[in-house]
Parts: structure tokens; C-alpha cells; sequence
């Protein structure tokens, strides 16, 4: 114990609160259909460590009568590290958390694995396929993820995000379900500097095009939202 103790180590850590405001989200309409204006709080935590890495986050929605609260906790596990286009192979995992005030619940375990890449001109690249065993609150209680993360800067010029492309995956589902894909990017502008703040203090937009939104055929999203970020 006191061997692992000792080659435990956090290399470095980031935190951060946002707030997101936007209208066009599928998950809160009104009866006629049209998007509600809703707010969105996020705190989350991204780090590395000598046995891998760790990323969370809490999401919470308002707006109007709907509220919910929605998380993620990410951790993965270092199998191979090496040179090259490929610089390493991790072990993944994913617990998927939720619930809101329409009664909907929410408990998915993802596992799988994946590849850090480093990418010409770019922070961070990384390519996860996982299995998902889902709650049945729409249906689809299994499928399989692709995930991509990616980030860069230009500058102070920030571009990061995701992209979740989804199979469906139960063939008693019948055709009502398929596949899904969420393509989330954020485009900030960091405007420490500017401040004369140590962390960063990030403006800008986030866009979510999400097609087949939980996997139900033809429920579509494209929002945009205003961003606002600190860096803690």
C-alpha cells in the first residue's frame, strides 16, 4: 500500500464554473413546441495523474418549469504509453447521472478503451469506444459509443470539445430507435490577460447539433449558447 501511495501522483489539475444560455435545447419546450430560454451552471474538473487521468462535471439546467441535473464521472487507466501518432492506450470508463423534474432518471455505465493522439497543431486529441449498458428511460438500454475529445488554441483563441457518435444497439427497440451523434464545440476567447487574471476568464459560444437525440429517430437539436468560464 504504502508503494502505490507513494506512485500516486497528481501531475496537474484544472478546474472550472461556466454558465450557458441558450433557447433551441429539444430537452425544454413549451406546448407549442418552440425552445425555452434556458440557463445552465456547469462545475467541472479535468486532471492527470501517474496512473491516468480524471474528468467530471455537474451540469444544471433551468428554465421555465423544467429543471434537471445531469453529470459525468470519467475516469481512465494508463495500459501503454509511447511515441508517435498513437501516444498512449487507456483503459475507460464512464458513469452517466442524472435526473430531472419530468420524473426522468438517469444511470448509464459505460466501459471500454482508448487512444490518446497527438495531432499536429493541436492540445489534446483522444479517440474511446466504449460499451453502454443504459437505464431504459427511452428505451435503448444498450448500444456503443465512439467518443472523440479534442482541444486547441490559437492564441487566446480556444477551440475544444466532443463528439458522441452512438449505434443503436437493441434489435427489439424495432425501427423507432437509431443512431445517434452529438457534435458539442466550444469557441471561447480568453480574456485573462486583457483582465490581468492568472486563470483563465473564457467568453464566447457553445454549439450542440445533436442528431437522433437518445437515439429517437428524428428528434433533432442544433443551439447555440452564450458561454461564460472561469477558471478556478
Amino acid at each position: 500500500l504504502l508503494s502505490v501511495s507513494a506512485q500516486a501522483e497528481q501531475f496537474w489539475a484544472d478546474n472550472s464554473i461556466s454558465v450557458l444560455y441558450g433557447s433551441d435545447y429539444e430537452f425544454n419546450q413549451d406546448a407549442s413546441g418552440d425552445g425555452v430560454d434556458t440557463t445552465t451552471m456547469t462545475l467541472e474538473h479535468v486532471s492527470g495523474h501517474s496512473w491516468g487521468g480524471l474528468f467530471l462535471f455537474v451540469d444544471r439546467h433551468n428554465g421555465g418549469a423544467y429543471s434537471e441535473t445531469y453529470g459525468e464521472f470519467s475516469p481512465t487507466y494508463n495500459l501503454v504509453k509511447m511515441d508517435g501518432f498513437v501516444s498512449g492506450i487507456n483503459a475507460a470508463m464512464t458513469y452517466e447521472f442524472g435526473s430531472a423534474s419530468n420524473g426522468q432518471q438517469l444511470d448509464n455505465f459505460l466501459w471500454g478503451a482508448g487512444v490518446d493522439l497527438k495531432v499536429p497543431g493541436m492540445d489534446f486529441a483522444s479517440a474511446t469506444l466504449y460499451y453502454a449498458d443504459n437505464t431504459e428511460a427511452f428505451g435503448n438500454s444498450t448500444d456503443y459509443q465512439l467518443t472523440l475529445a479534442y482541444g486547441a488554441h490559437f492564441g487566446d483563441i480556444i477551440i475544444d470539445g466532443f463528439l458522441d457518435y452512438s449505434f443503436e444497439n437493441d434489435e427489439d427497440n424495432g425501427a423507432f430507435f437509431t443512431d445517434s451523434m452529438n457534435f458539442t464545440p466550444q469557441i471561447t476567447y480568453d480574456l485573462a490577460p486583457t483582465l490581468g487574471l492568472k486563470n483563465k476568464f473564457k467568453v464566447g459560444v457553445e454549439y450542440s447539433y445533436w442528431t437522433n437525440q437518445f437515439g429517437i429517430d428524428g428528434n433533432d437539436q442544433s443551439a447555440v449558447s452564450l458561454l461564460l468560464k472561469a477558471h478556478l
